[in-house]
């Protein structure tokens, strides 16, 4: 199939999340649906989210590793080995997750105060560009609501 053709899969870009109907969703598109708080209220929730689950998945895999000195057949020794290893790489998955997550979330919340006015998160995105080396995935220009002074969130 032909990329960016319609129906073609494309590979999904980092800082990018799913829509509502499964497609793309960039950092800008999700800021001005949602609004910067919320955003940033779903990014923290989300984190968290994939943290809870790395804790459950090191409690299974520490559980694994507990009965297998239990077991007595071969199979159940592979089935608990089994279990451990995917509760080892499912809590590395989530730690890794949640910190690019958090990350993100507080870098870009760090670079929401309009430099003039020192107001919190009330700002209009104008025109966002690709960046694909930077923390958030591209740069945002925005103006701010109160003072009407402009920045950029890179």
């Amino acid at each position: 199939m032909i990329p960016g053709a319609p129906g073609a899969l494309l590979p999904r870009a980092r800082g990018v999340r799913l829509g509502a109907h499964g497609d793309a969703m960039r950092l800008d598109d999700a800021i001005r649906r949602d609004g910067f708080r919320r955003w940033y209220e779903r990014q923290l929730y989300e984190g968290h989210a994939y943290l809870v689950t790395g804790f459950l998945a090191l409690i299974m895999m520490a559980i694994a590793l507990e009965v297998i000195a239990f077991r007595d057949s071969a199979v159940g020794l592979v089935a608990l080995i089994a279990i451990g290893a995917a509760g080892g790489a499912l809590c590395v998955f989530a730690w890794r997750r949640f910190t690019v997550l958090l990350g993100r979330a507080e870098y870009v919340a760090e670079r929401a105060v309009c430099p003039a006015c020192r107001v919190y998160a009330k700002f209009t995105i104008e025109h966002a560009g690709d960046a694909p080396d930077t923390v958030c995935g591209c740069t945002l220009a925005v103006r701010c609501r109160s003072c009407g002074h402009g920045w950029t969130i890179a």
